[in-house]
């Protein structure tokens, strides 16, 4: 393999690791969200803060 090719290959392997940790981080993030949400809501579904 040349030396680009190799520089290629390290650079994508990079990318997806990152692209994975982000969007571990955004999906653990929302289901903390939702979890908040849920504990907050509950039962009242007349609460303005529940509609969304």
């Amino acid at each position: 393999m040349t030396n680009l090719a190799i520089k290629l290959l390290l650079l994508i392997v990079v990318l997806i690791n990152f692209g994975a940790i982000v969007t571990a981080k955004i999906y653990s993030q929302s289901v903390k969200e939702i979890q908040r949400k849920r504990l907050f809501c509950g039962e009242s579904i007349s609460n303005p803060y529940c509609v969304f």
